[in-house]
């Protein structure tokens, strides 16, 4: 999946806003990208701005009128840049790499085009592992580390005429297993399941969602 298709169109302000608007506007997004024209000038998050006034409001109190109405752009962050067309794991290195506000995104022109935060990277991944899928059953499934497991849950859980909704692998680092997370239709768990058994795939967990 690609940087465009999951990042937020709306997160963004002018640096020249001030202050106290952009605190509205991020009572809806948690960072905000912060662009001059046509050129990304940086970024601001809830975060962000309670680290920087942590200090203040502890010696000095809430901040002043003054504070609050200055120009966004005086508590900005650098916020790293990432095009078009980029896969959404780029997004989620820079995103770990330095914990930045936010990742920007441009267009195919270079021009501002939306903001990816751990809001954006959450919801991508509740979508692709299924989690929020209220009409299905996920099945935790133990197997071990060898080429072609992925392939072959696969063909057992088809061939038995289950619908696979979601389908992901994680290595819990033990010994030598993995672990694989399967979503089918609810309406296909007991197919999937007895053809799990006959095939000698051990079930860890199962979790219907109502």
């Amino acid at each position: 999946m690609f940087v465009e298709t999951i990042a937020n169109r709306q997160a963004k302000a002018d640096h020249a806003t001030p202050l106290s608007t952009a605190l509205a506007l991020l009572k809806d997004y948690p960072a905000l990208m912060l662009t001059d024209g046509n050129a990304i000038v940086g970024g601001i998050s809830r975060g962000g701005l309670f680290r920087t006034f942590a200090d203040y409001w502890l010696t000095e109190g809430p901040p002043s009128r003054e504070v609050v109405e200055q120009p966004v752009r005086n508590f900005a962050e650098p916020v790293p840049v990432i095009p078009q067309g980029a896969p959404v794991e780029d997004a989620v290195d820079l995103l770990v790499a330095s914990n930045p506000a936010l990742v920007a995104v441009t267009d195919r022109r270079g021009l501002p085009y939306g903001v990816i935060s751990w809001v954006e990277v959450n919801r991508y991944l509740r979508e692709i592992t299924g989690m929020d899928d209220k009409d299905s059953v996920r099945f935790s499934l133990a197997l071990i580390d060898m080429p072609g497991q992925l392939a072959r849950v696969a063909e057992v859980v088809g061939r038995a005429g289950a619908n696979i909704t979601a389908l992901t692998l994680s290595d819990p680092k033990v010994l030598n297993w993995v672990h694989l997370s399967l979503r089918v239709d609810r309406a296909h768990a007991d197919i999937t399941r007895a053809a799990l058994d006959r095939a000698g795939i051990d079930i860890i967990s199962e979790n219907l969602r109502r």
